[in-house]
């Protein structure tokens, strides 16, 4: 609990989700027998449930599907980078529509680079990419593996990177996107995004600094960077319309409240803040801009300034079904506990 706390609050990693592991398990099994069986050379689609991860291979050719002749279109999460890279080897030619959520993504071996050039994936249309918990090695890994899909049309990315680990230095910007990514897939027409970057000891930038590049898909983006006391940064990069269903490490500071209900169908977020206290009002415009809220965690342990004052309304989370109150000062226990329906 205390290694979840002191990296929760120091280098604003995210540990949700928890991802269901399958391995010495009768699930694992059950699993392994299926995508070794002859029954999948008719399968074409396979959609996995995204909390549990494809246990790790155990049949003698190393193939995660030996026997999907026809799978071209697949959504599934994955342990490790390395099992993306070998999956898309594997699946080459036939693949053309790929959905992956990637529970770390770090160099755990040497070769893993190097398998990269082996990828060749033609028929390859449509790509989503979801990595929540922190990248450790973006410019190493994902940069060039993206750049191998060249002919991707419609892409989704969805990303924590910590560039503090990374060889890129700053927050990742347009122009980053348009330099290491975009530039390399000449057929994309719809590109789709929320990349969170996280920074130790950053320096302070003008937002008008990351409007250098047009992209070339032509969409609206908006950019929003923060910082905190524990001497990280933050720059949240997000194209419109907003795609994701979950907001990390959201600040007083943050634009969450609009006009035009831009996170309306956010489900969880991740609230963190070591320079001002989250007051009452606050957690009440969260309510009304957030309506589906189901997972709501609180990282705060400031005391509130107005607590002592009559509140003319109070926070009503109605779909909240998970309240997580970890490093906190008691107030938030009393406000979200005592007072929301």
């Amino acid at each position: 609990m205390e290694i979840y706390r002191v990296l929760h609050s120091e280098s604003l990693s995210c540990f949700i989700p928890q991802f269901v592991r399958l391995e010495g398990s009768g699930g694992n099994r059950i699993i392994s027998t299926v995508r070794c069986s002859t029954f999948l050379r008719s399968i074409v689609s396979m959609e996995l449930e995204n909390d549990c991860i494809l246990p790790n291979i155990i049949n003698p050719d190393g193939l995660f599907f030996p026997q999907s002749i026809r799978l071209s279109r697949i959504q599934i999460t994955l342990n490790r980078f390395g099992d993306c890279v070998r999956l898309l080897i594997e699946l080459g030619t036939q693949l053309c529509s790929f959905a992956v959520s990637i529970a770390h993504v770090y160099l755990q071996k040497a070769d893993i680079i190097s398998q990269i050039s082996s990828i060749s994936c033609p028929n390859l249309k449509q790509l989503t990419v979801t990595i929540y918990k922190n990248i450790v090695h973006y410019s190493e890994c994902i940069v060039p593996l993206l750049q191998r899909l060249s002919n991707v049309e419609r892409l989704t990315l969805l990303f924590a990177i910590n560039i503090t680990t990374t060889r890129l230095g700053h927050f990742v910007t347009e122009l980053d996107l348009e330099k290491d990514i975009v530039s390399y897939m000449p057929h994309l027409c719809q590109f789709n995004f929320h990349i969170r970057s996280i920074l130790e000891n950053a320096s302070p930038v003008e937002i008008g600094t990351f409007r250098q590049s047009v992209m070339t898909c032509q969409q609206a983006v908006i950019c929003t960077v923060d910082y905190f006391n524990n001497n990280y940064g933050q720059c949240q990069l997000y194209s419109l319309p907003f795609i994701g269903n979950r907001l990390d490490f959201i600040s007083n500071r943050f634009p969450l409240f609009d006009m035009n209900n831009m996170f309306s169908m956010v489900t969880m977020l991740l609230l963190f803040d070591d320079v001002k206290p989250f007051e009452n009002l606050f957690f009440a415009r969260i309510a009304r801009a957030l309506p589906n809220i189901k997972t709501l965690e609180v990282f705060n342990k400031l005391e509130q300034q107005g607590k002592g004052m009559i509140a003319t309304s109070y926070p009503d989370f109605s779909r909240l079904s998970a309240l997580i109150l970890l490093d906190i000062h008691m107030d938030y226990a009393e406000q979200l506990l005592c007072q929301s329906r």
